[in-house]
């Protein structure tokens, strides 16, 4: 199973809410992935507080430590993004831009959403691995 951070989750892993940490200890997969969408948010937010710099090293590490890729999105991500976004429209959810784009390279990777945003299961095309408290 590939396992595809979203940035609520990722960020709650960097801060260690043990709840996030232990949820991500149990879970069984073979590939970690971090979407573009998510890791320009991880950075914003890195940019906008007190501690960019020992934030972007502990990601850095993170990523090391657990061979975890950024992907980019293609052509065929775009089509899934249409896809995923006109559904959610013609259903009446409201997902941000970034958040289809997290959405669409899950589905795109096969992957499984580690999240802690509860707007991401109303998607049927998404497979959600939520951590609760």
């Amino acid at each position: 199973m590939t396992l595809v951070f979203d940035t609520t989750a990722l960020s709650a892993l960097l801060s260690d809410k043990d709840y996030v940490v232990k949820s991500l200890a149990e879970a069984e997969y073979d590939r970690a992935i971090i979407p573009l969408a998510t890791d320009a948010e991880l950075r914003f937010g890195f940019a906008n507080g007190n501690r960019a710099a020992k934030n972007l090293k502990s990601y850095r590490v993170f990523k090391q430590q657990f061979n975890i890729d950024v992907i980019y999105p293609d052509q065929d991500t775009a089509i899934i993004y249409a896809d995923v976004a006109t559904w959610a429209k013609q259903h009446g959810l409201a997902l941000s831009n970034n958040d289809f784009w997290i959405a669409s390279t899950s589905v795109q990777a096969g992957g499984v959403l580690f999240t802690l945003d509860k707007d991401f299961k109303g998607l049927p095309q998404l497979r959600v691995l939520m951590p609760s408290p």
